[in-house]
């Protein structure tokens, strides 16, 4: 096991694992971090876009999930980080066929809670029809339209919005577990309606929550040095996957 500084003593880390999945021929760098009586994550993190996108970006969520019992996994899409491949020339599907193998290492005995950054949400949003999860927590969730699935991210692509035919908004209308979304007041990359069509389409979910924050949208470069809205958002998501519990 390694475990990783991410701004917390190193006494207070819980411990974390550093692993490769594999997907269609990548090898996917990925941490589990784990609570104390060692559970198997139910828990999975779905980075975003972008060349700097990082599986450790929001250890500061997950090492606080795990403080209070709840495993989890982050991992790395082909592209990225210490993962294979090229991100040129990845794509949304590809993406969404690894987001399907990371789930595979959860908890097989409870439904998953699905936590996506940007892209990630949109991806997180499109994998319910297949993981049921019993919870998502989403945060400046992007959306897409259907015709960007196979476009490869070294073309020209469309910009987030709220698209009719988006799988994100598909997925999110059979969604029937507990949404949590926080959003930033100054997003310069996901316009405010995504955040209300991704509401409008929740129309099955057990409760939302939103979450609207004075950043911009690389939310969490900003949100650990908060302590005020840190704190909030450390208690909405615990709430969120120990309430989705009942």
């Amino acid at each position: 096991m390694s475990v990783h500084d991410h701004g917390t003593p190193a006494a207070t880390l819980p411990p974390a694992e550093d692993l490769f999945l594999h997907a269609a021929g990548q090898r996917l760098a990925a941490t589990r971090v784990y609570a104390p009586d060692g559970a198997a994550p139910d828990v999975v993190h779905l980075h975003g876009f972008g060349t700097t996108a990082s599986r450790h970006a929001v250890r500061y969520l997950l090492d606080d999930l795990a403080a209070h019992g709840h495993s989890s996994l982050t991992f790395e899409y082909s592209g990225n980080g210490e993962s294979t491949g090229e991100l040129e020339r990845a794509t949304l599907r590809q993406r969404r066929n690894e987001s399907l193998a990371a789930a595979r290492l959860l908890d097989e005995d409870r439904r998953p809670v699905l936590v996506g950054t940007s892209m990630g949400a949109h991806l997180a949003a499109w994998t319910v029809p297949d993981l049921r999860p019993r919870a998502l927590a989403l945060f400046c969730p992007a959306a897409y339209p259907d015709s960007e699935a196979d476009v490869r991210f070294g073309q020209e692509r469309a910009k987030p919005g709220p698209y009719a035919d988006s799988p994100a908004f598909a997925g999110i209308r059979a969604f029937d577990g507990d949404l949590l979304i926080v959003a930033a007041e100054h997003d310069q990359v996901v316009p405010g309606s995504v955040i209300d069509a991704y509401f409008s389409h929740a129309v099955q979910a057990r409760s939302r929550r939103l979450i609207r924050l004075g950043c911009d949208h690389f939310i969490h470069r900003w949100l650990p040095a908060q302590a005020e809205q840190r704190r909030e958002v450390l208690g909405a998501l615990r709430a969120l996957v120990t309430g989705s519990l009942r």
